[in-house]
């Protein structure tokens, strides 16, 4: 028997490799082809250049988080600037309806707040009853408004390699930010089966 023949086959390897990539190739190309669908068009504001969050973040234990907690799936993040009031609660809301109305796809994508550090009140238990996969960080400035980006925004999306890639103005579009998400999910799918067709066909 040949080395070539007791060699197993790359693909299973390769098709995990792609599972992260390919989403994230995806929305790189939608950033710098100016993404626009056919009748409709992307409903957040491209956020140019994409970019890491930037300063420290840090969980409730006082854990600093770092980049890789918000890569392998799509964030819908919210920050506040303050105590997270009724217009927050609000956000909170409509974001989890965005993710539940995802379905199938929903475990694929996260929803992280974001309080300012010195926050000494957070929403309580019972306002988080029907939020438990909310994630709570703080941070100081985390989405600092650039010279070269004006798009501000409470709610952003940030693609699977942890780049904010489009924002939300006030008030938020829920049904907008749902068929955003549908899209990027859905054109992440197409590609991983054309990957999973490709190995089936070797």
């Amino acid at each position: 028997m040949s080395d070539s023949e007791k060699r197993p086959a790359p693909w299973p390897l390769i098709l995990l490799f792609a599972s992260f990539l390919v989403p994230a190739a995806i929305a790189w190309t939608l950033f710098f082809t100016g993404w626009n669908p056919a009748g409709t068009g992307n409903h957040g504001d491209l956020v140019q250049p994409p970019h890491h969050l930037e300063g420290e973040l840090r969980d409730a234990d006082g854990n600093l988080v770092g980049r890789d907690a918000f890569r392998g799936r799509w964030t819908i993040l919210m920050v506040q600037d303050g105590l997270c009031d009724d217009a927050c609660l609000e956000r909170l809301e409509a974001t989890r309806q965005v993710r539940l109305a995802l379905a199938q796809n929903a475990d694929r994508v996260r929803r992280v707040l974001i309080l300012p550090s010195d926050t000494e009140e957070t929403p309580s238990s019972d306002q988080l009853e029907e939020h438990r996969d909310l994630r709570i960080l703080y941070g100081q400035d985390p989405v600092p408004v650039r010279e070269d980006n004006a798009t501000g925004g409470a709610v952003s999306l940030m693609d699977t390699r942890a780049y904010r890639m489009m924002a939300y103005p006030e008030p938020l579009d829920a049904g907008g930010l749902l068929q955003d998400l549908k899209k990027l999910l859905r054109l992440s799918n197409i590609d991983l089966e054309r990957l999973q067709g490709l190995s089936e066909d070797e």
